[in-house]
């Protein structure tokens, strides 16, 4: 078995047909009490290895979170995460207009993912 394999990478947005995967990936990933909403994948040979997500905390605030999928260089964790940040700050929050705004976006695609008996949104 050859260890010279040829590795693909790429970055890109997180789409629609990613949330099954993402799902299964992290089914209510640590606190219950934070709300998440992937925004950007590094996929390595067509497989997701790394997401980062907009998190909203228990106490209201608002970060960006990178959860890793399988092991991946310094040197690309580094660029994922430059990156990330770099897409957060002058993408996404220019999308939402603020970050009150994007909070609300967060809730709401959170319940859509997660929705439970008392959801609002059908």
């Amino acid at each position: 078995m050859s260890t010279t394999a040829h590795q693909s990478y790429s970055i890109r947005q997180v789409a629609l047909s990613d949330l099954s995967q993402l799902k299964k990936a992290h089914p209510e990933v640590s606190s219950k009490n934070l709300l998440r909403m992937p925004f950007l994948l590094l996929a390595q040979n067509e497989e997701i290895a790394a997401v980062s997500s907009a998190i909203v905390s228990e106490n209201n605030n608002l970060t960006v979170e990178i959860s890793y999928r399988t092991e991946v260089s310094e040197d690309l964790s580094t660029v994922f995460k430059r990156k990330a940040q770099a897409y957060f700050e002058q993408q996404l929050l220019n999308m939402f207009g603020d970050e009150e705004s994007l909070k609300r976006g967060i809730r709401y695609f959170h319940d859509w993912v997660n929705p439970s008996g008392n959801s609002k949104l059908v």
